[in-house]
């Protein structure tokens, strides 16, 4: 099970690293990947009262077609959980690269 995990979170953030190379602008792109990071990586319970856990994009794709409605709300915690926790470590990346960067001389 911890396997699976694991595998998840390296194609959540895979594909996300992949969308932001797509784009040319590399603010749009980061934010956008950002949130497609957060909207691959989070993990909710399936339905409330459960103990499975779930990735939020397969739980909006069930509700939204075979499933009965139990609130969006319920999915925008985790959602943003996970959105702030990619915010940081991309801006910790980006503050990293810079400050190590700053010392180089371009000849």
């Amino acid at each position: 099970m911890y396997f699976f995990w694991i595998l998840y979170f390296a194609l959540s953030f895979l594909i996300s690293f992949a969308f932001y190379k797509l784009f040319s602008y590399r603010t749009l792109g980061f934010i956008s990947s950002i949130i497609l990071y957060g909207l691959l990586s989070g993990v909710w319970f399936i339905y409330p009262g459960s103990q499975e856990l779930a990735p939020i994009a397969s739980i909006l794709f069930l509700e939204n077609t075979i499933i009965e409605s139990n609130g969006y709300l319920r999915l925008f915690r985790p959602f943003l959980i996970s959105l702030f926790v990619g915010l940081f470590f991309g801006l910790i990346f980006i503050f990293l690269k810079k400050k190590l960067s700053i010392g180089k001389r371009k000849d």
